[in-house]
């Protein structure tokens, strides 16, 4: 199958339309369209269905879409390997992280990758749990930072860190000196909410159906930097793992009081790399400065 269909196919498959894909790929929408119904007429079966003003994969396209993603992985990472005979390493690492390591951890390490190899670009995803699942469903990052997940098929766990989500506020609050605190506790103060607090919302619901409490969220964003400054201020209390507050944490400027729920007292993130593009030069040269991060991280952590 020929390297522009392929294209072709993973952008409309992408973007549910012909004419958005046309646009992506600075091409004629005829042309894209042509290629997919000469692939049709080839394989004998149709590979999207119209609907309303795009389109959708049928079964057959689900598995073409696969392939040609596949293929155009593999020939990317020939393209790296065979610039690497020079010494020279290309290529482009797509990275999905929940917000947190994406505070601390990433930038720290794309630095350090760039420095030793300029050409490596990066393309890095700050999604909403629902869009990490699409992304992962799909294999499209070559490198991932997300709470473990078994579903995260066609991954190897290259590093992990084990910790408690926890209440985070000023030194000075009520809840402060606390062991750990529920979260019908914590609803009796003003908080600052992720707008996609993950397994919180369905824990809490559980909960407030027992105690009747409630949050009232003076903050709801989906900006963790803004989270971290509002509670610096002091005007509530944020729901987080210790990872994107070491440095806050170390100099007592905040405090990390761990939830009491057992669905929250303990998670695990890793450091998700895709099977099929660790061995991509690009992948590794990331790959190997996270594994080191991670081992920091832990350590800070640890020291907390």
């Amino acid at each position: 199958m020929h390297a522009v269909v392929l294209r072709y196919i993973d952008q409309v498959a992408r973007l549910g339309s012909i004419r958005r894909a046309a646009g992506v790929l600075n091409v004629a929408s005829s042309a894209v369209n042509r290629q997919i119904l000469k692939l049709e007429a080839e394989i004998g079966t149709s590979l999207f269905e119209r609907v309303g003003n795009g389109v959708r994969p049928t079964a057959a396209g689900e598995y073409v879409i696969r392939h040609a993603r596949e293929t155009i992985a593999r020939w990317n990472n020939v393209r790296s390997e065979i610039s690497t005979l020079s010494g020279d390493i290309h290529g482009e690492v797509r990275i999905v992280s929940i917000p947190a390591p994406m505070v601390r951890i990433l930038p720290r390490a794309i630095e350090e990758t760039s420095r030793h190899h300029p050409h490596i670009a990066f393309r890095v995803i700050d999604a909403a749990p629902k869009e990490h699942s699409e992304e992962m469903r799909a294999r499209r990052p070559d490198i991932a930072i997300l709470f473990i997940d078994r579903r995260h098929r066609g991954y190897e766990v290259a590093a992990r860190i084990r910790m408690r989500i926890g209440a985070i506020m000023r030194p000075g609050h009520a809840l402060a000196g606390k062991k750990e605190v529920t979260l019908t506790e914590c609803a009796a103060y003003p908080v600052c909410m992720l707008s996609d607090p993950w397994i919180l919302n369905a824990t809490a619901e559980a909960e407030f159906t027992h105690s009747g409490a409630q949050f009232r969220s003076v903050l709801l964003t989906n900006s963790l930097p803004m989270t971290k400054e509002v509670m610096l201020a002091g005007l509530g209390i944020g729901f987080f793992t210790p990872t994107g507050f070491v440095d806050e944490l170390k100099a007592g400027e905040l405090i990390h009081v761990p939830l009491a729920e057992p669905d929250l007292s303990a998670s695990e993130i890793g450091l998700l790399i895709h099977r099929d593009r660790q061995s991509s030069p690009a992948v590794s040269a990331l790959a190997k400065r996270l594994v080191d991060k991670f081992a920091e991280l832990e350590r800070d952590i640890s020291a907390l």
